[in-house]
């Protein structure tokens, strides 16, 4: 299907970066409303329950939390990370969700790497993995009918985020932007080691987590992937010997 020309507007809110695309200037201001609000209710969250921001392990809310702090609470838990690893995918996806309830039919938030899309439409989505050489060099071609969706990206060498592992990136796709967010961080955390052997314990990691769908791993010159991925794009000019390292499952 032949792609609509989209708006786009680069917005920032105090440490939220975000590219916002959509069919309309109303999206990009529903898209905006929603994150101020959603930040805002977190941040009041955080300072009556400081904990949820410094814990590297799920934590239980109640059910009077915020609902950007249950979408959190409930990825990390799925993941078995700590909730502030959900962030950036909770915003973005209750952000298109508002965007979508204004009456949006294409829009896409891309939250510092974790993006949540909706729409009718293809969309392409490249994978950044820092000084790799297949970093921007492959890319998610994304059907309508598998919208709407989450695609976000853990990296222990790009961006300020904790990491416990050493993958360029771990992409991770699910239905939800929290968890995709938290469970993407969760793989990383497990890439250590000889790269390829850190590819294969990222997407075995993938695996046992409920709700992910597909998993992109990339470690240096070393790929994976694992699930129900969109068909991968490789870029013009990427040699045969980085093209036989790519290993899809």
């Amino acid at each position: 299907m032949h792609a609509k020309p989209l708006l786009s507007e680069h917005w920032t809110c105090r440490q939220t970066d975000v590219l916002i695309k959509a069919d309309s200037s109303e999206a990009i201001e529903a898209v905006k409303r929603s994150i101020l609000r959603n930040r805002s209710a977190l941040e009041r969250y955080i300072a009556r329950n400081p904990f949820f921001e410094l814990s590297l392990e799920p934590i239980e809310v109640n059910g009077n939390a915020p609902k950007v702090v249950q979408l959190m609470a409930e990825a990390a838990s799925l993941a078995g990370v700590g909730p502030m690893a959900a962030v950036a995918g909770a915003l973005a996806q209750l952000a298109v969700e508002e965007a979508v309830a204004a009456g949006a039919k294409n829009v896409l938030v891309d939250n510092g790497g974790d993006i949540f899309i909706h729409g009718d439409q293809d969309y392409v989505v490249a994978i950044h993995a820092g000084t790799s050489p297949l970093s921007n060099k492959l890319a998610l071609e994304i059907p309508p009918e598998k919208l709407p969706i989450a695609v976000c990206t853990s990296s222990a060498t790009v961006g300020p985020s904790l990491s416990f592992g050493e993958a360029d990136a771990a992409t991770v796709l699910a239905d939800s932007g929290a968890l995709a967010d938290a469970a993407a961080t969760a793989v990383c955390n497990q890439t250590r080691g000889e790269p390829e052997r850190a590819v294969r314990a990222g997407l075995e990691h993938a695996k046992k987590i409920f709700g992910v769908k597909a998993a992109v791993v990339i470690c240096g010159a070393y790929l994976g992937s694992w699930g129900d991925l969109p068909r991968l794009v490789i870029a013009e000019g990427l040699s045969e010997e980085l093209i036989r390292r790519i290993q899809i499952r």
